[in-house]
């Protein structure tokens, strides 16, 4: 009998121990199945879709449904960080005004916009992060530091200098984040070269999947005339639209090599261009909705799924736009 009870007593341990299991396994799966994602959706005028319902949307991965349970407005509070390129190239060349003006320029822009709608983060880098504004500072140090360096003549000769390491200062924006979240962005300003960064694209691409935290981006670009682009010059822009994308992100550029993109000009007075192409990528950052979904099955490794409209939402919204992240995290990750 005693042996009984003690043998009664290890299976009770043992099936309790499986049950624990058994519901943590169940937890998992279903916290991965079921994912909730920012979306942003603009017609061909580049406006805003309102009252889109999941009726509108349909989604698939690897040739299987993907079931759209919910999509809402993203009340959440946002962070943004700013990411600014100081690196030589960014410099004046051959007696035109530097691209660091248009960039200052540019960040000021998106400052003054946003400033009441988010907290905001400032980091600037070259070969390694040279200036770090954290959100414990607050945006009105942000706001003191990008009107000090745009009222600073020296700044240029004096600090924007040296390499580029762009996916490194894309790392030490996300470890500003604490707790990150699809609510946090990342906002850079470039010419998309990177010739100094031990990070790779596979890196940065991995970290922000695993995150959520989405990459914007607007790529400065001086014309370059007869000369040679360098290595970095012709696969930087291309790496960084494809890691942008991947987040649920969008690159804006001022190159003349993607001739549907957003043109910004690098005048000798930095004039901003395209403030309504602007207004709206801001938006897409700060005024995004949720996307809820629900996946035929928890995904094994990093996989890309699609997500377009409906036929009959094609006929109704002509032309859309869905930016959304286009990879999902595996499972592990998260």
């Amino acid at each position: 009998m005693i042996y009984c009870v003690c043998s009664f007593g290890k299976c009770i341990v043992r099936f309790s121990i499986l049950a624990l299991c058994t519901t943590a396994i169940a937890a998992q799966d279903s916290s991965c199945v079921r994912r909730t994602l920012p979306v942003a959706l603009r017609d061909e005028q580049n406006l805003p879709i309102q009252n889109v319902s999941v009726d509108d949307l349909q989604a698939r991965i690897h040739g299987k449904p993907v079931k759209i349970l919910s999509i809402s407005p993203d009340a959440r509070p946002h962070r943004v960080v700013l990411i600014l390129d100081a690196s030589g190239s960014m410099g004046s060349t051959q007696g035109e005004p530097p691209l660091f003006a248009l960039e200052i320029a540019l960040a000021r822009h998106f400052f003054d916009a946003n400033k009441q709608r988010s907290q905001i983060a400032l980091l600037i880098f070259n070969n390694d992060v040279t200036e770090a504004v954290d959100f414990a500072q607050g945006n009105s140090a942000v706001g003191d530091k990008l009107q000090h360096i745009s009222g600073d003549y020296n700044y240029v000769k004096a600090n924007v200098k040296g390499r580029t390491a762009l996916r490194d200062a894309i790392f030490a924006g996300l470890l500003l984040l604490e707790h990150p979240s699809s609510a946090d962005s990342l906002y850079v300003i470039t010419d998309g070269g990177d010739n100094a960064s031990k990070h790779s694209v596979a890196d940065i691409r991995q970290r922000l999947a695993v995150t959520s935290v989405r990459l914007f981006a607007v790529l400065l670009r001086k014309e370059v005339g007869y000369r040679n682009l360098t290595p970095e010059e012709v696969t930087g822009p291309e790496e960084l639209s494809e890691i942008t994308g991947s987040s649920g992100g969008e690159i804006l550029t001022a190159a003349a090599w993607h001739g549907k993109q957003i043109v910004l000009s690098a005048d000798s007075e930095a004039k901003l261009k395209a403030q309504e192409t602007l207004a709206r990528l801001y938006q897409t950052i700060l005024g995004h909705q949720l996307l809820e979904i629900e996946l035929p099955f928890p995904v094994a490794k990093d996989e890309r799924w699609e997500l377009k409209l409906s036929d009959g939402a094609r006929h109704k919204w002509k032309g859309t736009h869905i930016t959304y992240p286009t990879t999902l995290a595996k499972c592990s990750s998260e």
